[in-house]
């Protein structure tokens, strides 16, 4: 069983420009109400069924958040493994979306085979790092196979250079100026390179335009009180801080590498440095793997999770899931589930009046048919969790 749902957007074009923008969702929010009265182990068996969409970012930040309530201290090795785990669910997401969806938008055949291919990442991930019973339970064991894992690193990194970056992906992460990457436009010919060449000879690069403003750290113990406030509810359906509305996605990750901070300058927030930014993070992932696998290998690691609620039967979880930042709340009675709550990124990007409502806003609407693919590609930048329905009225 997963229930998804799916944003509703609708662009209100008149005179030949976007008059407004209306963002709705029907995504089963208080779905979390099921967990109640339940025991930690029901729920941790039941959300990854239940949230199929990046399932181990989901499950991962769930354990964080019960072990935190049960009052057990983190674990940095455990930590550490679950959180490569979300690292390669990351990179399949990411490898996924470039594949097919950017193919299609150079109308590029989509390769249905290494699509499906990616599909083992998870698993034979999990298998490297866990015993399959008792993976994000509050006590997991950890196995390590450097072997098997270092296939998924290497799977990873040949898809992306062979498919996407047409060099090895460190290479390409490399790129530290405009001009480098420019010679890469043109030498390429990836489904990738293709998109962006377009959307550069177009004169694409700085549409949609809302500008960026990244979700900061949050302290744990202030997001658990706005949590437990009465109006919890409509902060999880469009959350706000402080009266602001922040952007959780991979372009506020990468926003410090030398790259994106040129194309930043040259192009603004638009289309161009939002697809570039996911590509950064994609070709960052082989190296970051190897080199946490070395770490726990070699036990070189920091002390675990400390407590971020207001102590034992209050536990926050928070995780960077493909999309943006993901939080878990577990708050407990004698032991069971009394409240369950989880802040998505879909709800900070989508926003009404988010980062996508700003870019949308801003786009030309002399064409109807433009607009609607100009929207898409935007859409697609930023990256619902979830299905999405455009309408143009």
């Amino acid at each position: 069983m997963n229930v998804e749902g799916e944003i509703h957007i609708k662009l209100y074009r008149r005179q030949a420009r976007i008059e407004k923008i209306a963002i709705s969702s029907t995504r089963p929010l208080q779905l979390t109400h099921l967990f109640e009265g339940k025991s930690v182990k029901e729920l941790l068996g039941m959300l990854p069924m239940l949230y199929s969409v990046c399932a181990t970012a989901q499950a991962s930040a769930a354990a964080q958040a019960c072990r935190q309530a049960m009052g057990m201290h983190g674990n940095a090795r455990i930590e550490l493994a679950e959180s490569m785990l979300v690292t390669v669910e990351t990179a399949r997401e990411h490898l996924w979306r470039i594949l097919i969806d950017w193919s299609n938008f150079v109308d590029t055949a989509v390769d249905r085979a290494l699509v499906a291919s990616l599909s083992n990442l998870l698993p034979m991930a999990k298998h490297a790092c866990f015993n399959d019973s008792d993976l994000f339970t509050l006590q997991p064991r950890l196995v390590v196979d450097q072997e098997r894992f270092s296939t998924v690193i290497e799977q990873i990194a040949k898809t992306a250079a062979d498919s996407i970056f047409a060099l090895a992906p460190a290479d390409w992460y490399a790129y530290a100026d405009i001009e480098d990457f420019d010679v890469w436009l043109e030498q390429t010919a990836t489904p990738a390179s293709k998109l962006l060449r377009r959307i550069r000879d177009e004169q694409l690069a700085q549409l949609a335009d809302g500008g960026s403003y990244p979700l900061p750290t949050i302290d744990p113990q202030a997001i658990c009180q706005r949590l437990s406030e009465e109006d919890a509810d409509q902060f999880i359906a469009a959350p706000e801080w402080k009266g602001a509305v922040f952007e959780t996605t991979p372009m506020t990750r990468m926003a410090s590498h030398p790259l994106l901070r040129q194309l930043t300058k040259l192009y603004g927030f638009g289309l161009m440095t939002r697809l570039v930014a996911r590509l950064l993070e994609l070709a960052s992932i082989p190296a970051r793997l190897n080199e946490q696998m070395q770490a726990l290998i070699e036990d070189r690691i920091d002390g675990g999770t400390p407590m971020a609620g207001s102590g034992v039967d209050e536990g926050l979880g928070q995780v960077e899931a493909a999309r943006g930042r993901l939080i878990h709340r577990a708050v407990l009675d004698k032991g069971m589930i009394s409240g369950y709550q989880i802040v998505a990124p879909t709800e900070w990007n989508f926003h009404p009046r988010g980062v996508v409502a700003r870019g949308l806003l801003s786009l030309p609407a002399q064409e109807i048919d433009a607009l609607k693919r100009h929207a898409d590609l935007f859409i697609n930048a930023v990256d619902p969790c979830v299905g999405y329905r455009l309408e143009i009225v």
